[in-house]
């Protein structure tokens, strides 16, 4: 049985070094009673320094700065709690299964033991240390964070196995995290616990049978007689019971059940099956009636690597397997939700993981800087079918990228390892675990994991979880950055690679997807400023503007990626918040699309992309991310959802502008991802000025082949046909009935820059709602609506989000598109705000 001890209920308070010791603050007889404050576990420090008015909101402006102290003060959390009443051979555990950093556990003044290490959890044998039916009192003593390296630094200095970011990291503040950042319970059983339940099914080769092995590890106080029930559990009911009658010795040992299922349910990623998900409950039943229990949830799938096409023997394997069927990566960089991680966020948790799944997401790489995360993340992924790469906690530092080779490093991450993997590796979605981000040699060659400390977790690996996929780091192979000069040096040594983060420019973006030649490309991106409420909410109307490098609120949000400059070259001079933003965020839609289809026109010559990054942990100003801290999206977002439909059509071309060029010129290809071919089609290939004057048009039959990308079309046209300044590439894919099953539309400018986008004649849009849940947009003028955008007004922080089928869109002169509208259960206020660029604003309940 579990009693928990979580909650709001706790009390902590900071002391200088050791003086707590002095005031026997753990203690229950201590005099040290003044100045404690209410506290949450699980949570942060910092958390609840704000939430005692300890602290000024480190969210606003740069106050983060005034709370850089409290990694330096040793804190005490303590929580008073009633004993239970035990039987004779009960047992009573406590269990913290998370505690950042090192620590001491004290219970009613006794020291428990140390704990250092924030990933694997500490646990505590109190049956003898509590009087069943009185209060005990549980202190929990953090020492002051660990000096480490942040993002610019040595990463032979790192000796902990700690989330790296919040020591200051381009996407995140310095705001060292402390705390009891995940759940804090007592376990009560007889004598017999059962530590550990690792469900693993082999599938048959035609996939009709799973041999399934599931091991108990148990620990018993004395030798003990047994019975174990094992019950496997799926959407069908009860599918199996097993039983196993048999002596346990004092101590650890462990037993294995083999259960055949017959036609398994098989787990597939999003977009190409069911999640179906099994139960194992193992019960433990003691000759003196005593019991206890264990239960796993698992999915059935198999998961290989294989080369991807034309690659060399000296190439990993990058392309994944899913029960037999390849799988091209949709992917996306995960980092933690919030800065302050501890702290519990089942809402945006369940929301984020909501915009990945409509965004035709399948794989999230939970970057090595950030978190081996909560278990609440893995089972939403397992629920939904995302795919989980796990990094473990090793990154980067510029300076130099390698880790320790030492042997007492290589220890402790060898034991951190055997702690991790067995809490994680039931998940289905979990499907590759890697040695950590951007560790690389001098020159930005990436460890081939023949490394000490990564030798040593690909062994932990392959003895704890071996169905599991290994990379040694991301990126991996002869060299880690996608550019032009590491192309054209070695076009076949692309194998993963990362980068560029930036746009690159209205030719330069383009000139360099259209050259890359990677296998797989699993972190870059494009910068954009936030969305205007974020920024409203935390930076102080007086310092809003300018919005460069120049202003120090700005610098403090997201130096990094203050494109701001490139923003007022591209787009002729910008001189508002809004009109910064609007225009910032269509050049990180433009480059993240582009890039996106471009890996994908070389499908299985690359197998996937993951571009950087799909949240934030802090509301920055300036950031990589496609959904800003609110958990709202940018237009980045609807670029990527674009670009991973099931079937997609794209457009190759040189430029986003035609400059001195006399003739337009793109390629046109289709991708997707169903199995089998989808037979003939029809492509309809258009240029369309910005007054809705077509330029071009046309249609032909098309066949589509089984999950492949092909080149279908090309067009070339006279810079003279074209008549706009602004213009659109437009391209549809019919049915049969010539039905729309895809279509793509790209901007285009016949000079140098875009000016002309934030510089057209205004239009009218008129907003009707046929019925609930859906919205009709239609353009009434005679010039597009440029970047159709649709805004939830609501309070920022009010509960509740809104859902759109499209988003971020251009509208021809009478065209209408229809969007479907959901809401999050709790949103109360549900009124949208409809705007483009070149248009009046429309609010609609």
């Amino acid at each position: 049985m579990k009693i928990t001890l979580s909650g709001s209920d706790w009390q902590f308070k900071h002391y200088l070094g050791d003086d707590w010791v002095w005031r026997h603050a753990e203690k229950p007889t201590s005099r040290d009673v003044l100045h404690w404050h209410p506290a949450n576990v699980p949570g942060s420090v910092h958390h609840d320094l704000l939430r005692a008015g300890l602290i000024s909101d480190p969210y606003s402006d740069q106050q983060s700065l005034q709370a850089e102290w409290a990694a330096q003060r040793t804190w005490i959390y303590k929580k008073t709690f009633p004993a239970p009443e035990l039987t004779p051979g009960e047992r009573l555990t406590l269990h913290f299964e998370g505690i950042d950093y090192a620590a001491e556990i004290y219970l009613n003044g006794e020291l428990l033991g140390r704990h250092q290490s924030m990933f694997t959890p500490a646990e505590f044998d109190v049956t003898r240390r509590v009087t069943p039916g009185q209060d005990s009192l549980l202190a929990v003593v953090l020492h002051r964070a660990p000096d480490e390296e942040s993002q610019v630094g040595r990463s032979e200095r790192v000796r902990t196995h700690k989330s790296r970011m919040t020591y200051g990291w381009d996407f995140c503040p310095r705001l060292i995290h402390l705390g009891l950042w995940d759940d804090v319970y007592l376990e009560r059983t007889g004598s017999v616990r059962v530590t550990d339940l690792h469900a693993r099914a082999r599938l048959s080769s035609d996939f009709t049978q799973a041999d399934l092995q599931v091991t108990g590890t148990f620990d018993a106080s004395v030798p003990a007689d047994v019975q174990l029930d094992l019950t496997i559990r799926g959407n069908d009911g009860v599918i199996a019971k097993e039983r196993i009658s048999c002596a346990l010795a004092a101590g650890e040992s462990a037993q294995t059940f083999c259960v055949r299922i017959e036609r398994p349910h098989l787990w597939w990623p999003n977009g190409h099956g069911e999640q179906p998900l099994y139960e194992a409950i193992l019960d433990v039943v003691c000759s003196d009636g005593l019991s206890c229990q264990r239960q796993v949830e698992f999915g059935i799938r198999q998961i290989d690597a294989r080369r991807n096409e034309g690659a060399g023997e000296d190439a990993l394997p990058y392309t994944l397997v899913v029960n037999g069927r390849r799988e091209y990566l949709n992917g996306w960089n995960w980092v933690p939700l919030d800065v302050m991680y501890g702290v519990e966020r089942s809402a945006k948790l369940e929301r984020l993981i909501q915009l990945a799944v409509q965004a035709n997401v399948n794989l999230l790489r939970v970057w090595g800087g950030g978190l081996i995360e909560k278990e609440a993340f893995y089972r939403l992924c397992d629920r939904h079918g995302l795919m989980v790469w796990q990094e473990f906690n090793q990154s980067s530092s510029g300076i130099s990228n390698t880790p320790p080779d030492d042997g007492a490093f290589t220890q402790m991450m060898t034991r951190e390892a055997e702690g991790i993997i067995p809490q994680r590796r039931n998940h289905p979605s979990l499907v590759i675990w890697c040695g950590g981000n951007e560790l690389m040699h001098e020159g930005n060659v990436p460890l081939t994991g023949d490394e000490g400390v990564l030798r040593a977790l690909r062994s932990v690996v392959k003895r704890l979880d071996p169905d599991r996929h290994w990379l040694p780091t991301s990126p991996s192979g002869p060299a880690a950055s996608n550019s032009l000069s590491v192309i054209g040096n070695n076009p076949a040594g692309q194998h993963d690679v990362h980068g560029p983060w930036e746009h690159q420019g209205l030719q330069a973006q383009y000139t360099l997807y259209n050259s890359a030649t990677s296998m797989l490309h699993s972190e870059f991106g494009a910068e954009g400023l936030s969305n205007l409420p974020l920024l409203r909410g935390t930076i102080s109307q007086e310092h809003r503007w300018p919005a460069g490098r120049d202003n120090p609120m700005y610098a403090h949000r997201g130096a990094w990626w203050i494109n701001e400059p490139l923003v007022q070259e591209l787009f002729g001079g910008v001189h508002d918040l809004d009109t910064l933003s609007r225009a910032s965020q269509l050049l990180q839609h433009e480059a993240l699309r582009y890039a996106l289809e471009a890996n994908r026109r070389r499908q299985w010559h690359n197998s996937g992309s993951i571009p950087w990054q799909f949240n934030e942990s802090f509301p920055n100003a300036w950031s990589t991310s496609a959904v800003d801290y609110d958990a709202e999206t940018k237009s980045g977002y609807w670029a990527v959802r674009k670009a991973y439909d099931a079937l997609a059509v794209t457009a190759r071309f040189a430029a986003q502008m035609l400059s001195q060029r006399t003739h337009f010129e793109a390629e046109v290809f289709v991708a997707h991802q169903h199995a089998r071919p989808l037979g003939e089609f029809s492509v309809q290939v258009s240029v369309i000025g910005a007054s809705g004057k077509v330029a071009l048009s046309r249609t032909r039959a098309i066949m589509l082949p089984g999950n492949d990308a092909v080149r279908v079309d090309e067009v070339c046209l006279s810079r003279a046909a074209i008549t706009d300044e602004v213009f659109f590439l437009d391209l549809k894919i019919l049915d049969a009935a010539t039905a729309i099953v895809a279509e793509n539309r790209y901007l285009f400018v016949k000079g140098e820059t875009l000016r002309p986008v934030l510089h057209s004649l205004c239009t009218t849009l008129r907003v009707d709602v046929p019925r609930p849940g859906v919205l009709q947009i239609t353009n009434g003028g005679s010039f597009v609506a440029l970047d159709v955008r649709l805004e939830p007004q609501r309070e920022r922080g009010a509960p509740g989000w809104a859902y759109f089928s499209s988003n971020h869109f251009h509208l021809l002169p009478g065209e209408r598109r229809e969007v479907h509208v959901s809401w999050s259960p709790e949103a109360e206020d549900r009124r949208v705000r409809i705007q483009a660029i070149n248009s009046e604003v429309t609010l609609c309940e």
